[in-house]
């Protein structure tokens, strides 16, 4: 069954030259609170304030991933342009930019990982005070624009996971077959995750960007 939720998007697509976006750089804090460095990001002739970066340990092998600059390329401009233009979505925030790494394939954990250290807006950003008190609690649903660039018919459901050394968002419920329907989403591909509203009710956006580098790396 097709599973995907037509929203009449017409092609081909182009967005118009005026139309520009501010992008958030990540702000990712080590658990042992040292060794921050700083990085600037310049797309589009536009200056991006610079933020803290930082190497991060890996929990399962102890071995060090660096994350990169935020990615703004064809793709990201074209998602923006879907839910702006074509979904009068509003309020756009980065959650966050990661590589789907095994855990997030995995069949039998059914979930997309979201490390509260590694988001790019602070919850209280992109969430309701009711909305963060379900999500601590039960979870709320959620639509999700995948790759396709199409809302996708099955809600998924943000969650909180609280774990020894970290807080944890996840995307859970049909996330499996969320990736199975949209192309791209695949191991080791890195990806950004955007909050929106529409019809003020909370909804994401989920797409890959072309790795600029092998170390572009959010766990």
């Amino acid at each position: 069954m097709n599973t995907l939720l037509s929203l009449n998007v017409h092609a081909p697509f182009a967005a118009p030259s005026s139309f520009s976006f501010y992008d958030h750089s990540l702000h990712l804090e080590e658990e042992d609170g040292h060794d921050h460095r700083e990085d600037a990001l310049a797309a589009d002739n536009v200056t991006i304030k610079k933020r803290k970066s930082c190497l991060l340990l890996e929990n399962d092998n102890n071995k060090k991933r660096k994350c990169g600059p935020v990615v703004n390329n064809d793709s990201i401009v074209r998602m923006k342009w879907f839910i702006t233009g074509e979904m009068y979505g509003l309020d756009m925030k980065l959650v966050i930019q990661k590589v789907l790494y095994e855990s997030d394939m995995k069949k039998d954990q059914n979930r997309l990982n979201m490390p509260i250290k590694q988001l790019a807006t602070k919850p209280h950003e992109f969430l309701t005070d009711d909305e963060i008190r379900m999500v601590d609690k039960d979870g709320i649903e959620v639509r999700v624009v995948g790759s396709m660039m199409q809302m996708y018919a099955k809600p998924l459901r943000l969650k909180k996971w609280p774990m020894k050394k970290t807080d944890n968002y996840v995307l859970k419920t049909n996330w499996n077959n969320f990736l199975a329907d949209n192309e791209g989403l695949k191991k080791d591909v890195m990806i950004q995750v955007w909050a929106f509203r529409k019809d003020r009710q909370l909804c994401f956006a989920i797409v890959p960007v072309e790795r600029t580098d092998a170390v572009n790396d959010a766990a």
